[in-house]
């Protein structure tokens, strides 16, 4: 992958880094003009908004090489014709915040690097290895990134047993909003796959480092046990040999957690409690 990145990607750099400016700077115009519209955050644009950048220019990247119309375009179109990958990427950057970025062969290319400082470039591209961005496979490891990230407070879900398996954190943002996580998909398949040991890992972590929810947090959401079963079993103190319970039942393929109408009636549930405040 290094040689065919150097070989069809590496002369044309410059020419790569322009083309990709460019493409940000359009979705720039769109959104400062009105038609793109993102939905919104706690912060004016582009600040916070990795995600929304990244995957709309991956779009518009992805239909500017099926026609090139230049070197730079035709050679990104030969590296994907050889099986170079041109995709979206997720992790840990630098161990201070979480990023969304795009990996061709073994470049790191960063099309929203001023979303979390806007003084920054708008577009950094550096080799893989030397991009700083780590895989974030594991719950303890999302919730220290988060901590540093999202600001606020983090605790190990003791509240509801039932989705402590799958979302074994509660997050209090800056803003006081209350909310259920991982949202990654990668940490969340990671985690389900191994039948829900990191999640338990991380909960034991909270427990023997003395840290659990406070009353005034559980109190704020007590009234969420009246919204399915899902939520029914709330314990405003942990309830260890509950927990163990339900922690017991990922990975049984007859269990709640791998129906999938089960599942899915869960994640809307969340949603829909999330969404009602």
């Amino acid at each position: 992958m290094k040689n065919l990145t150097a070989r069809l990607i590496g002369p044309l750099l410059g020419g790569l880094e322009r083309l990709m400016l460019d493409l940000r700077l359009g979705v720039d115009r769109d959104v400062e003009v009105g038609t793109l519209v993102f939905p919104r955050r706690r912060h004016r644009f582009p600040k916070g908004y990795c995600r929304e950048i990244t995957d709309t220019v991956l779009e518009r990247l992805t239909r500017r090489v099926a026609a090139p119309d230049g070197p730079v375009l035709a050679a990104l179109a030969a590296f994907r014709a050889d099986g170079g990958p041109i995709v979206p990427i997720w992790g840990a950057l630098r161990e201070r915040y979480f990023q969304n970025a795009l990996q061709f062969g073994d470049l790191y290319v960063d099309v929203a690097n001023d979303t979390v400082d806007v003084t920054k470039p708008k577009v950094e591209i550096l080799p893989l290895d030397r991009s700083g961005l780590q895989t974030v496979s594991d719950i303890g490891h999302f919730a220290r990134i988060a901590r540093l990230y999202w600001g606020g407070e983090v605790w190990a879900n003791t509240l509801f047993p039932r989705l402590a398996p799958i979302l074994p954190i509660v997050h209090r943002g800056p803003d006081g909003r209350l909310s259920l996580h991982p949202d990654s998909i990668a940490v969340f398949a990671e985690n389900l796959v191994g039948g829900g040991r990191s999640a338990l890992d991380f909960l034991t972590g909270e427990r023997e480092a003395g840290r659990c929810v406070p009353a005034d947090v559980a109190a704020s959401l007590a009234g969420w046990q009246s919204r399915g079963p899902w939520f029914s079993e709330f314990s405003a103190t942990a309830d260890w040999e509950r927990l163990h319970a339900c922690f017991s039942l990922v990975a049984d393929p007859s269990g709640p957690y791998r129906s999938v109408q089960g599942f899915l009636e869960m994640v809307e549930a969340v949603k829909a409690a999330a969404s009602s405040g």
